[in-house]
């Protein structure tokens, strides 16, 4: 009796899109299987299912665990460190480790026994959902760093972006190596596309986290790195780079530009589609405020001109708006800067 797995999710993957299972048996005798998940923390059981062979796959059947495990991978915010005392942080709740156990249930004089069994090692989701073309061509590989590729940092922004004294700016990649020595490399250019400084920022050797935030904020910067003078500086790019300085990410260029003194910064927070979060920076905020009643029409009773405690008054009913609810509102206006 052996189990045979046909399918499953890589070792990181977006909680919510699928996370197919697909097994088979080589006995004919099979009656279903069972599937425990566990926590691989606190080695909890979370679910307990049972999953059934079709006409069509006889010893064989699958199972999506994404509206399980969803649940359990959370959003979590952290203010980026001010000041600045250091440029990298780590984020846990928005990962869950889990594995599966699967059990053959067979049929057997009248009864149903145990057969083979089958233990996952540990997987994990984090917590997002890729659009369905995105997740079609979803791998690992492209975003977990690690030494010998270059890989995406999870950011919805384009490769360069604009920055000022007001603006918040990271980058967050998945990294899960804890013997790997790597950096977030920072290097400064003048206008002339001069390099003027480079700045590492260490991981800790034996850190097991496995998602991370470097810091961009220019502002940030200038409290962090203090070797290099940022009149000077025209832009900067970000990358993490192994031991050697070999390149792990694509880097990302930010590109610093005053902001005018007729534009007030608002920065809005939001969730991307890898389940962190980035920043959109917009300006001059005019905000609108306004009430919606809902009312009915009713009669109250009251002393008319007759001397008479009626809801009418010389043949006419006593007609007045009664308020049921009052729901305010407020609207915010934000512009963008100019599109170029």
């Amino acid at each position: 009796m052996a189990i045979t797995i046909l399918q499953n999710p890589y070792k990181y993957t977006p909680s919510k899109n699928n996370i197919i299972w697909s097994v088979s048996s080589d006995v004919s005798n099979i009656t279903y299987f069972k599937i425990v998940v566990y926590e691989v923390v606190s080695n909890s059981i979370i679910s307990n299912l049972k999953i059934y062979p079709s006409p069509d796959n006889q010893t064989g059947a699958y199972i999506n665990l994404s509206l399980i495990l969803r649940s359990y991978a959370k959003w979590e915010f952290k203010p980026i460190h001010v000041p600045a005392s250091e440029l990298v942080d780590n984020f846990e709740k928005n990962l869950f480790a889990y594995k599966i156990v699967v059990t053959e249930r067979l049929s057997s004089s009248g009864g149903i026994i145990d057969g083979a069994s089958y233990t996952s090692d540990t997987n994990y989701v984090f917590n997002s959902k890729l659009d369905p073309i995105t997740f079609k061509t979803y791998n690992q590989n492209k975003y977990l760093v690690q030494s010998g590729r270059v890989v995406n940092f999870l950011t919805s922004k384009p490769d360069n972006v604009k920055v000022n004294d007001s603006s918040f700016e990271s980058l967050h990649f998945l990294h899960n190596d804890s013997g790997e020595v790597i950096s977030g490399r920072y290097e400064f250019y003048d206008k002339n596309n001069n390099l003027l400084y480079t700045h590492y920022e260490a991981i800790d050797q034996g850190d097991e986290h496995i998602l991370y935030r470097i810091n961009c904020s220019l502002k940030h910067l200038k409290i962090a790195v203090t070797n290099v003078n940022f009149s000077n500086v025209a832009y900067y790019d970000v990358a993490m780079v192994d031991y050697s300085q070999n390149p792990l990410t694509i880097n990302r260029r930010f590109i610093i530009e005053s902001l005018p003194c007729h534009l007030e910064p608002v920065n809005l927070f939001f969730v991307n589609q890898f389940g962190v979060f980035e920043t959109l920076q917009l300006f001059n905020p005019i905000s609108t405020l306004s009430t919606t009643k809902q009312t009915v029409k009713n009669s109250p009773y009251k002393l008319n001109s007759a001397g008479m405690i009626a809801d009418y008054d010389d043949k006419l009913f006593n007609i007045i708006d009664e308020i049921l609810t009052v729901s305010p509102e407020q609207q915010i206006k934000l512009s963008t800067g100019i599109l170029k």
